[in-house]
């Protein structure tokens, strides 16, 4: 794609992400997705940041740099301004487009100001004297970018210099020996083959359990290794499950007044027995060579029964206002976040590409750079192979299962401290990329790395406060000032710092968005 591309989106996650995602789905709804980027992330060891960049913007004929409040003074964990790191991307980014004298366009978001050429490094100073533009507030989005198309659509449309023409074609072709009737059918049986590849209509037979009904009983391992310590409709109908209830963990005192930094849980639920990763036989497809029979895996999971609890938080307007929710049924949701191991298998039998692992590894390790449609599509096929509900959890289930009764800001207490979640500064050995799931201790419910480690779609559309939401459990869909293009992502990441862990916390991602901090896990209804 990105050698199609056209229009390039510079941003900084933890400045302006809320906006980059809303700007690239007005943008590629506009121009067509081939047509607008976003993310420069996929560098091979050994490979030089600044010429990568330089060639995977080489086709890119206007660049968006979105400016928000944070974005000149964000800082490493030394306290140094990103801006000035020799290998920061965003800098290497804007540096390379600055040398491609392109139309560069400064939009200023969130009511951001343009930087003076005093504050920014040198190689950077030429950005002020672009003309920019404002995205003044989510409110006035529409407009403000309909200025902006018009603006790219007379770049875009800028005429090109005419291509060489193509090569004379040789007028005299290769003589063609042997029967002519069989090699005109071999050449026509050819070229029905590459039409009909090209056009998709091969297809694959679909996951599907042994024909008795039953799963093989060999189990995956349950546990990471030993060196390691929403779509919710009132339409989902309620499914028996058949695992075994254990004794309910103690219940808390009773309802607590808030405190200033997280609500209170009103009712405890409680946990019960997990169930073990499953494997489910594939059928093989009928070919002339016979198919590897591979394995879809159920992952483990954690049932929660209903129970109330305090929705949000003061410490940010995306968090309020403070509300009472009860969660209306029960549901079992991962003990893990989706890994490799469980993503690779759909993969592999969906014949998608396999998500880059950066190198860090696959196995146990959380999927990443997958986008909410990427999920979506995940829980779709494990629930048409396996004949149970999977989904997304709704934005109010992801909390309450992430609190597990807690009301401070980590399920642990009010302070990061050291070693109990994988984030930017959060004291562990895995803080610059993603960690094995079950690095850290699991919160009282049993589930593992709700906080950090990797970001999790949840199945609600994007809101920016919480007036008018449900209060039963359910995702919150409809578009009363709402997003839907976006959709909320919880738990924060190993990339960014220790408030956006938070179990509060809350983002607004575009659902095209891939990234390599973006992960899910899954519940299934029962």
């Amino acid at each position: 794609m990105l050698k199609m591309a056209k229009i390039f989106i510079s941003y900084r996650r933890d400045d302006s992400a809320d906006y980059a995602g809303r700007l690239y789905d007005r943008l590629a709804g506009h121009f067509g997705r081939d047509h607008v980027f976003m993310d420069i992330d996929q560098i091979e060891p050994g490979e030089v940041f600044d010429n990568v960049i330089k060639e995977k913007l080489a086709t890119v004929q206007a660049a968006v740099v979105l400016i928000g409040k944070r974005w000149l003074d964000i800082a490493d964990a030394n306290g140094q301004r990103r801006l000035d790191h020799p290998d920061d991307w965003v800098q290497l980014e804007i540096t390379a487009l600055l040398e491609r004298d392109i139309r560069v366009i400064p939009v200023l978001v969130g009511g951001a100001a343009m930087p003076q050429s005093t504050q920014l490094p040198e190689y950077l100073a030429a950005l002020t004297r672009r003309q920019a533009l404002e995205i003044t507030s989510h409110a006035r989005f529409h407009a403000d970018a309909d200025k902006l198309i018009k603006v790219l659509e007379k770049i875009m449309n800028a005429p090109t210099p005419t291509p060489p023409p193509p090569p004379p074609i040789r007028s005299d072709p290769p003589e063609i020996t042997g029967k002519p009737n069989s090699q005109r059918f071999m050449v026509i049986l050819g070229a029905i083959t590459v039409l009909l590849a090209a056009l998709g209509l091969f297809h694959y037979s679909p996951w599907i359990v042994q024909e008795n009904g039953t799963q093989l009983s060999q189990p995956i391992a349950s546990e990471p290794e030993e060196s390691v310590v929403r779509q919710s409709t009132a339409e989902q109908a309620a499914e028996t499950s058949s695992i075994p209830v254990t004794q309910p963990i103690e219940e808390q005192p009773g309802k607590t007044e808030l405190s200033s930094t997280e609500q209170a849980v009103t009712e405890q639920p409680k946990k019960v027995k997990t169930s073990k990763q499953k494997y489910v036989l594939e059928q093989p497809i009928v070919s002339e060579q016979p198919a590897e029979k591979i394995y879809f895996v159920e992952p483990e999971m954690v049932r929660i029964l209903p129970g109330k609890f305090m929705m949000g938080s003061s410490d940010d307007p995306f968090e309020k206002p403070i509300h009472e929710v009860t969660i209306v049924r029960s549901f079992e949701i991962g003990k893990y976040e989706i890994m490799f191991d469980e993503y690779d298998a759909f993969a592999n039998a969906t014949k998608r590409e396999l998500p880059y692992d950066r190198n860090w590894g696959r196995g146990k390790r959380p999927e990443i750079k997958e986008s909410f449609n990427d999920a979506q599509a995940y829980v779709h096929r494990l629930s048409q192979q396996t004949g149970k509900k999977y989904r997304l959890p709704t934005e109010a289930e992801w909390e309450y299962a992430a609190r597990a009764g807690s009301q401070a800001a980590y399920w642990w207490g009010n302070d990061i401290g050291q070693n109990n979640a994988n984030c930017s500064d959060c004291g562990s050995q895995w803080d610059n990329q993603t960690a094995l799931v079950g690095s850290f201790k699991p919160n009282a419910f049993g589930l593992y790395d709700t906080a950090g480690n990797v970001w999790e779609w949840v199945e609600d559309c994007w809101h920016d406060n919480y007036h008018n939401a449900p209060n039963d459990g359910f995702a919150w869909k409809i578009w009363d000032g709402g997003d839907c293009y976006r959709r909320v992502v919880r738990g924060g990441s190993w990339r960014g710092g220790p408030q956006n862990l938070r179990s509060a916390f809350r983002n607004g991602i575009s659902t095209f968005i891939h990234d390599k901090d973006l992960g899910f896990r899954i519940v299934r209804d029962f």
